[in-house]
Formats: C-alpha cells, sequence, structure tokens
C-alpha cells in the first residue's frame, strides 16, 4: 500500500515510492508503452472521448503499479514521473509532426503542406 502524506495541496509520498522496482516499472512503461499508445495520433483528428480513453489507459495503468484508486494519488505520480495528460503530449506530437511534414520534399505531401500549416496553426492555439 502506497503510503500518503497530504499537506494542504501537496503530498508526501513515503517508503513505496522510492521503492526500485516501481520507478523501473514506470520508466518502462514511458519508454516502451506510452509510444505504441501514442503512435500514429498525431496524424488524427480526435474528438474530447477519445482523449479521454487514451487518458483512462495512463491512469489505470499508474493505479496498477501504485496500487491506488484515489485520482488524486495518481495525478501527483504522473506530474512526478513527468507524464502529461494525452492531449498535451498528443499536441506536443502534433506539432513535431507538422513541422516534419511541412519540410517534407515528395510531390504527394507537398500537396497537403497548406494544410498542414493550417493545422499547425491551430494545434498552437490549442494548447
Amino acid at each position: 500500500m502506497l503510503s500518503v502524506i497530504s499537506i494542504g495541496h501537496s503530498m508526501v509520498f513515503l517508503e513505496e515510492l522510492v521503492e526500485l522496482p516501481r520507478m523501473r516499472i514506470v520508466q518502462l512503461v514511458k519508454s516502451e508503452c506510452f509510444p505504441v499508445l501514442f503512435y500514429g495520433l498525431e496524424a488524427c483528428s480526435l474528438r474530447k472521448y477519445q482523449y479521454k480513453s487514451v487518458n483512462y489507459a495512463i491512469n489505470s495503468t499508474f493505479r496498477k503499479i501504485f496500487n491506488t484508486r484515489s485520482q488524486e494519488t495518481v495525478d501527483v505520480c504522473l506530474e512526478i514521473f513527468g507524464c502529461l495528460q494525452a492531449v498535451r503530449t498528443i499536441a506536443i506530437r502534433k506539432r513535431k509532426f507538422l513541422n516534419k511534414f511541412g519540410v517534407i520534399h515528395n510531390a504527394l505531401c507537398r500537396v497537403f503542406v497548406v494544410i498542414a500549416k493550417t493545422e499547425l496553426e491551430s494545434c498552437c492555439t490549442d494548447v
């Protein structure tokens, strides 16, 4: 069980947060699982419920790792381990994708560069 002391808005985790196996599990999930989860989503237009589905998968993973049902605990763990919410992560990936797409010299891709630039401008203002 994860020991947590709540002090105002901050939380102090005891004992099990610094447990090495859990930290390694989080590192593995971040490096191996999350990229698979996010693969290709930067090229798609997602609806709000689809972002919620991705967030649900992320939150469930952290609930399982830290054996907790508390969303507040999961949020703090996500922050500690540098995991962003799906909407932010996908927006960052989408910006990278569209920036790379804009400089491709392929004739077929050049047809869609204007659309990509418009999408990039709207993506930067959304998040």
